[in-house]
């Protein structure tokens, strides 16, 4: 065996070595740290999306209460056509922001592609391509909590899922994030019924 040829050997073996530490110990770290990133960007992006879309007096506009005769509560309805139509541009809009805001690509301090976790964060930054594949999907939550007595604070959640397609140096990962943004409030003064209308 000559001595180039155990060069090469030696070599090959450093180079498989160092591929099994990457794939096994930095990945994770790596996904760990973009994971944050990305999630900070898809709630900026979301936000911004909702201030896009939304600028009206969102509560009156998505909501009706209805009283009998005595002023008590009956129901607590919401206008489903105007919340379809709000989380369709909201959609559409955080898609957008989002492609914005990962265009410019998302960096990893050089030193976090070292595993150890004391070095995490430091170095310069290596750009990583973040592609956001799918849509972004909203649907709305309301949450009913009491406030003490006859009084009742109704909130309306958006909840968008988002999906990212994180492309890594030694593959990708598809990473989903769940967004819970507070949309409107409002305290309902009286008694609410234990059912509500959410079909008008």
């Amino acid at each position: 065996m000559t001595v180039r040829f155990r060069h090469v050997i030696w070599i090959l073996a450093i180079l498989v070595a160092l591929t099994i530490y990457l794939v096994i110990h930095v990945n994770p770290i790596i996904v760990a740290y973009s994971q944050s990133r990305i999630e900070s960007l898809t709630v900026k992006a979301v936000n911004e999306a909702i201030g896009d879309v939304l600028s009206i007096d969102t509560y009156s506009k998505l909501t009706v209460i209805y009283r009998d005769g005595q002023n008590k509560i009956e129901a607590v309805g919401t206008d489903m056509v105007l919340m379809n139509q709000i989380s369709g541009k909201i959609a559409i809009q955080g898609q957008k922001h989002i492609e914005e805001s990962t265009n410019s690509r998302l960096g990893v301090p050089l030193w976090t592609f070292s595993g150890l976790p004391i070095l995490t964060g430091r170095g310069p930054e290596v750009p990583l391509r973040v592609v956001p594949v799918g849509t972004v999907l909203c649907t709305f939550n309301s949450e009913f909590i009491g406030q003490g007595i006859n009084q009742t604070l109704h909130r309306i959640v958006l909840s968008a899922q988002v999906t990212v397609n994180l492309i890594m140096p030694l593959g990708s990962r598809i990473i989903h994030e769940n967004i819970d943004v507070l949309l409107c409030e409002n305290v309902i003064i009286g008694e609410v019924p234990e059912i509500y209308l959410g079909n008008r």
